[in-house]
């Protein structure tokens, strides 16, 4: 379904997150320009307003509703269905973890831990802060500080197959 390209999910954002996120996407498109964000928005009620965000950015999308196939052009697959983030953090490279660039706490950092996946979190995780801090401590997943960091952190795990399986 998401092809052979490089994959990274950014799962359950929040507002003032996808904004960022899609500055890292921009960034991180310089080295990667066929690597594929699938965005999984944590509130059914912003998913009209997060395709108009991807709308004004003008990038090429697809919404997992509309069904059909991710064509090679695609640069992000928004999912605006409910109960499928843990496939699409499955079919990934990478997995970014929302409600930690904003100021919301943080959501599941173990979901995508417990498929192998390496984990990206932002620096809010009053929610789960002891697993944040064991996961990042046992090397299991990464800090990222804003939208530039997660680029960076994203080319290096994009770029090494051995790192993805080492922090998965």
């Amino acid at each position: 379904y998401l092809g052979a390209r490089p994959v990274w999910t950014a799962g359950s954002t929040h507002a003032g997150e996808e904004e960022q996120v899609l500055d890292a996407r921009e960034e991180l498109s310089k080295q990667h320009p066929d690597a594929l964000l699938v965005l999984v928005p944590r509130h059914p009620n912003r998913f009209e307003g997060v395709a108009a965000l991807l709308t004004r950015r003008g990038l090429r999308f697809l919404r997992r509703r509309a069904g059909g196939r991710v064509e090679p052009d695609m640069q992000v697959l928004l999912v605006d269905t409910v109960g499928e983030l843990l496939a699409f953090y499955a079919g990934a490279d990478a997995a970014f973890v929302g409600g930690s660039l904003v100021p919301i706490g943080g959501h599941n950092l173990l979901e995508p831990a417990a498929l192998g996946l390496p984990v990206l979190t932002g620096p809010s995780d009053f929610n789960g802060r002891e697993i944040a801090a064991r996961l990042t401590r046992a090397g299991g997943a990464l800090r990222v500080a804003d939208a530039h960091e997660l680029a960076v952190r994203l080319d290096e795990l994009l770029r090494d197959t051995a790192l993805r399986r080492r922090i998965g």
